[in-house]
């Protein structure tokens, strides 16, 4: 994409800086698109990466600034020095999947994660180049000069189907890493492209270097099903305890690789193992502790007790909500006859939305949550959210529920359950899910159901749970959380020209920790 130099702040510090190459910068898409993804990536928190410092979004020179890191690729050192092994692999694994947590938490996804793009600096593994090479996808996901984007022997396999890039691909790339750190090689072997683009998509990865507290978890990462992978907090919850957050992941292992900086000598290098390997031996032992003991805290399997804000029955058709329900209609939203608010979703539709429009918020049914339709007060930044959700009617596979959070950049959290009866909680931005909790099966669904959702705002993280029926299905941490937003149901199908999804919702209630 560009050449990187080596250069210095107005106080002296190192940075570099990556100058995009000219035959990129003349398409236009591909500059609205870097300019969205540089922005996405400087907020991503300092979490086990190299962060953006700065980017230059308009002129004839695009560029981005980043933190400077000293030492090695793991490319480069496990070629000269060898594979890690013990606590010095345990280690890598659990910075990547921290940086990767932070990455997905700012709606980013890396996109070309592997080996070369890990550096071994002295206070820890960095993972670099983040997000920008995104922007390639506007030139139908390969360069100027006809090369994919990315590096096939770490890329997941839907990738190379030429489907959307996702958080889920990043995890794949991760797993690739840790066993090409592991072993010296790449799980996936073939001395040409399509050879091995026919064994990502069609063989199984050789982890038999990896070793064995390690091997499951990775087997997991590089299932061929995107929706069967762990996402990076999951992988970072196994690893390190559940419910440990990055900035702890990230400050132990920090801790514990200062003392013995990786170098990019080999003789140096294999002088020190011994000792890195004992120190993050200790790093571990803490991660785990620090993982058990946040957990214990969690509140109990119940909603939070919050005053209550707004509820609507829908047996009034003056409540505010936008549409009345037309059952002649290809596609219908509003409120029904019986008393419940109905979001039908016909085939080539995709998906309807509805805002709650208690008397801080007016908005309608729209095909996306559309947070800037009206200048309201902001929502408390603690909310639960319910309502009950039946399936009135469903051809071919869909999705519905609730989201809260929705800001004006389109960023937002739902909470859905489908028709084949799984529940899952995801981030949106721009379009495109990170999934937070994998799908859980629910039983009795479809059918009728009391979804709750909370969202709570704890420092710069959000603490997301949902029950189905009373019963706590999920309950996830975004570390870095998006600030109080608006609330709503939604309906969706897939894009397969046939699924139909006919949705009725009833007794919506807002709950919020104050009156906004």
């Amino acid at each position: 994409m560009g050449t990187v130099h080596l250069a210095e702040d107005p106080a002296g510090q190192r940075v570099a800086v990556k100058v995009i190459n000219p035959e990129l910068s003349q398409h236009e898409q591909f500059r609205m698109r870097f300019r969205r993804e540089a922005d996405a990536a400087q907020r991503v928190r300092r979490f086990c990466t190299a962060a953006v410092i700065e980017a230059a979004l308009d002129g004839d020179q695009l560029y981005v600034v980043t933190e400077y890191v000293p030492g090695p690729d793991l490319d480069t050192a496990v070629r000269q020095s060898g594979p890690l092994r013990g606590s010095s692999l345990d280690a890598l694994a659990v910075s990547v999947a921290t940086a990767l947590t932070a990455i997905h938490g700012a709606g980013v996804v890396h996109r070309d994660l592997k080996p070369s793009n890990v550096l071994l600096s002295p206070v820890g593994p960095r993972v670099i180049d983040f997000g920008i090479a995104r922007a390639l996808d506007t030139l139908g996901g390969v360069t100027g000069t006809g090369e994919l984007v990315g590096t096939p022997r770490y890329m997941a396999p839907e990738v190379l189907r030429g489907e959307p890039v996702s958080p889920a691909c990043d995890v794949f790339s991760w797993g690739c890493l840790v066993a090409f750190a592991a072993s010296g090689r790449a799980p996936f072997g073939g001395d040409t492209l399509p050879a091995i683009v026919y064994q990502v998509l069609n063989t199984e990865p050789d982890l038999g270097a990896v070793e064995p507290g390690l091997r499951e978890l990775v087997a997991a990462a590089l299932r061929k099903d995107p929706a069967m992978r762990p996402t990076a907090q999951q992988l970072l919850d196994h690893l390190v305890g559940r419910a440990a957050a990055p900035e702890q992941a990230a400050q132990t292992v920090q801790a514990a690789w200062s003392t013995t900086p990786y170098t990019s000598a080999p003789q140096t290098a294999g002088r020190r193992r011994g000792r890195l390997y004992a120190g993050l031996a200790a790093a571990a032992a803490v991660l785990v502790t620090v993982g058990v003991g946040a957990w214990a805290v969690l509140r109990p399997s119940g909603p939070p007790e919050l005053n209550l804000l707004y509820a609507e029955d829908f047996t009034q058709t003056s409540g505010g909500w936008s549409g009345t329900y037309d059952p002649t209609l290809r596609a219908s939203s509003g409120y029904r006859t019986d008393g419940t608010y109905g979001l039908d979703v016909e085939p080539y539709d995709e998906e309807d939305w509805a805002q709650a429009p208690a008397p801080f918020l007016i908005a309608k049914p729209t095909t996306t949550p559309d947070p800037s339709a009206t200048p309201t007060p902001m929502l408390p930044e603690t909310v639960v959210v319910s309502a009950i959700a039946e399936v009135r009617k469903a051809t071919g596979v869909g999705e519905y529920g609730l989201y809260c959070h929705a800001a004006e950049d389109g960023t937002y959290y739902e909470f859905g359950l489908d028709t084949t009866g799984q529940a899952r909680i995801r981030r949106i931005f721009d379009g495109a899910g990170s999934t937070l909790a994998q799908p859980v099966k629910v039983e009795g669904l479809p059918g009728k159901a009391r979804v709750t959702a909370s969202c709570e705002k704890s420092g710069a993280a959000v603490r997301l749970a949902m029950w189905v029926n009373g019963e706590r299905v999920h309950e996830v941490e975004d570390p870095n959380g998006i600030g109080n937003g608006y609330v709503g149901l939604f309906a969706r199908t897939p894009k397969d020209g046939k699924s139909l999804l006919k949705m009725s919702f009833d007794d919506f209630e807002l709950r919020g920790t104050k009156e906004p």
